[in-house]
Formats: C-alpha cells, structure tokens, sequence
C-alpha cells in the first residue's frame, strides 16, 4: 500500500510512478470497501449485524488506515465502521499504546 511504501522506502530512492500507482490501487481498493459497507447499511458489520473473524481480520488494516489520517469524512462508511469496532471492548483493550488516541498529527494519507 501506498503508506507503507512511503513509510518503508527512503525518500531519495521513491520514484514517482510507484507512488502513483500505489496510491491509486488505494484509492480503488477504499472505494470498493466504502461501496461495499454503504450496501451493508448502518451498524452492520463486515458480514452483517454480528462481529465475524472478517472484521477481526480487516480491521487492524482499516485502523492503521485512519491512524495514519484516512478522511473519515471523504470514507464516511469507512469512518462509520471504524468507530463501531473501535468501541468494541476487545478493541479497546489490545488497542497498541503507541497508536494516539486524538489522530492529529498522522497525515500520510490525507489526500487520499
């Protein structure tokens, strides 16, 4: 992904047409999740009105998204699903301690 890319990848040794393709591969994959969660309606879950191991396992990825400042307001499913997990008590309780609590700050994905 494309966060990952900046984030691993010195910048001397980025080149452009990667950064673009990668971000634009992100920004095709947001816009199927946020199309798929919006078909889903309010409140639901992954695969419906009940917590599966699909959310166990698309969420960490879908909160690394936000934490590294995803627009909740340009993704509002997205932004909808994460608050809904990030309530959980579960994820309350193994949310990492370096992540921040107020996302400001985290801006890679700003713009996406």
């Amino acid at each position: 992904a494309a966060f990952f890319y900046d984030y691993y990848v010195p910048e001397g040794e980025r080149l452009e047409s990667a950064l673009k393709r990668n971000k634009e591969a992100l920004v095709t994959e947001l816009k199927l999740w946020e199309g798929y969660l919006e078909k889903l309606g309010s409140g639901s879950y992954l695969a419906g009105k009940s917590l599966t191991l699909a959310d166990v396992v698309v969420f960490p990825t879908v909160a690394t998204l936000f934490i590294f400042g995803l627009s909740a307001e340009r993704y509002p499913k997205l932004g909808e699903y994460y608050a809904l997990m990030k309530e959980r008590p579960s994820v309350k309780a193994s949310w990492p301690p370096h992540w921040p609590e107020n996302l400001k700050g985290q801006d890679t994905l700003k713009d996406m």
